[in-house]
């Protein structure tokens, strides 16, 4: 099973960093290296780390990708969860047999929600 580890594409605004997809719009746009995903990236053979919104990876470019993949780890938070439960949504339509877990505190806090 190729497991993706995606850091997906955010919302016009967001700037997706001072931590863990932090939710404030700054003067100072940070993206902070997702070591998050990176650590467990690094231990699944054959697996990706996709951090697109510090590279402006898009939806379309984002979903081409994702469906090279059986496994899609996605990392989530608070004011991105809309958001990626919509990214998420994309790539099981285009690729049902995609099996797609969330990842970070609110997941982790709130799974059932989730």
């Amino acid at each position: 099973m190729k497991t993706l580890f995606l850091s997906p594409p955010s919302f016009d605004g967001f700037d997706g960093g001072a931590g863990s997809r932090y939710q404030a719009r700054r003067e100072v746009t940070s993206f902070w290296y997702p070591t998050w995903l990176a650590q467990p990236a690094a231990l699944v053979p054959d697996s990706r780390l996709m951090d697109c919104p510090p590279h402006n990876i898009g939806i379309q470019q984002c979903l081409r990708e994702a469906a090279n993949y059986d496994h899609i780890i996605v990392h989530t938070s608070t004011p991105s969860l809309k958001n990626d439960c919509k990214v998420a949504e994309a790539i099981k339509q285009q690729k049902p047999s995609s099996v797609i877990g969330f990842v970070g505190a609110h997941a982790a806090v709130l799974p059932t929600e989730t």
